[in-house]
């Protein structure tokens, strides 16, 4: 009888063993290359990404067509922007002809993985795109909830503007104000504040407060709200920003260091930056970030300058796992900007325009569905 409890438990504790060996998803990495001081992806290794993209390029013409179901990205190799639902968008970069072959642009491989909505995960470091293949996500589920992160809070005052108005105080009334519309607005939604008064929380805790509702086959929205600040007391406006890892822009990663991370712990950090993306909750972002953005501009029309759509890799969208946004409301080092951000108008028209937003990008994903 002994000997038998001993296989027995021998058996299980081989099963403990492999069961957690097996459940590991494959990580692929595919090899870039340097050619001129800029990375690609060879359009080889592109088509390796999934087993069902599909690759046509003119060799005449120098164009061609990336395809994923009823997906389709048009491109020309001489020219920086692509086609994506009969929408120009624009790139840093080209793509290059070689002996060896056609190759794409870091920056345009991450925007394939997006507007395709591949089913995959995915981070570059600086000699490999790693790549892990997911299950297809349900993009036409129902809102369950909604995230609002007031930007700072407590002993991180985040941005200093005129007067010493503090960023972490405007975050926060902006959040307030628009937990308040979007409770109106989406009754059967849940809508909660990482904060709801003046404390200092962790980005880890913010990303956890997020991603706990997110458990359970969940659907939510993760909305960060900042303020801006510059050297030079000219610039103004709003912007919206969506998660990419695009090393080639300088500019976008130093954003990530901007965001107060003296506060922050390194491990956290060094976790986030090895930390794999989704492309599809990328795609997710991004679509959200321009219809926020359009609301936005409808809303705060003659009231704040509308400056652009950008992609960045701010460490707080880094952390949820579900489409995240980050509002940039204004420049506390503008005058006009700083006297607008602490206005009950402008509260009000910024509430109204995020949830305007919010409801064109539910109207945008069940149409997909269809």
């Amino acid at each position: 009888m002994r000997k038998l409890f001993r296989s027995i438990g021998s058996i299980l504790f081989l099963l403990l063993l492999i069961t957690p060996l097996a459940a590991v998803k494959e990580k692929l990495r595919f090899t870039l290359v340097q050619i001129d001081n800029r990375t690609y992806l060879s359009a080889a290794n592109l088509r390796r990404l999934h087993p069902e993209i599909a690759l046509q390029h003119n060799d005449k013409e120098d164009q061609g067509e990336i395809r994923f179901g009823k997906r389709i990205i048009l491109y020309r190799i001489d020219e920086a922007q692509y086609q994506s639902q009969s929408e120009l968008r624009e790139l840093e970069e080209k793509g290059v002809i070689e002996d060896d072959g056609l190759f794409f642009s870091r920056e345009f491989v991450e925007e394939i993985l997006g507007e395709l909505s591949l089913p995959v995960s995915y981070r570059f470091t600086q000699a490999h795109l790693i790549i892990v293949r997911e299950k297809q996500r349900d993009s036409g589920q129902k809102l369950d909830f909604i995230i609002i992160d007031a930007g700072h809070g407590g002993k991180d005052s985040g941005a200093l503007g005129y007067f010493d108005a503090a960023e972490k105080d405007i975050t926060l009334s902006l959040a307030r104000a628009l937990k308040d519309q979007l409770t109106a607005d989406f009754p059967k939604v849940k809508v909660y504040l990482t904060r709801s008064n003046d404390r200092f929380l962790r980005l880890e805790r913010r990303s956890d407060i997020a991603n706990k509702q997110n458990e359970g086959n969940r659907f939510g929205i993760f909305i960060s709200v900042h303020c801006n600040s510059t050297l030079s007391p000219r610039v103004k406006g709003f912007e919206v920003y969506y998660l990419a890892q695009n090393h080639e822009n300088q500019k976008m990663r130093q954003l990530m260091l901007r965001e107060n991370l003296r506060f922050e712990k390194s491990s956290y950090i060094r976790k986030l930056t090895s930390q794999l993306m989704n492309a599809q909750i990328q795609r997710e972002s991004k679509t959200l970030a321009r219809h926020a953005f359009a609301g936005l501009s409808n809303r705060l029309d003659g009231m704040i300058k509308p400056r652009k759509v950008k992609k960045a890799d701010f460490a707080v969208l880094r952390g949820s796992l579900m489409p995240a946004i980050l509002i940039e409301t204004g420049y506390l080092t503008n005058r006009d900007d700083l006297k607008k951000l602490q206005s009950v108008a402008y509260r009000k028209a910024f509430a109204a325009g995020v949830s305007r937003g919010i409801g064109s990008f539910l109207n945008e994903l069940a149409k997909a569905e269809k």
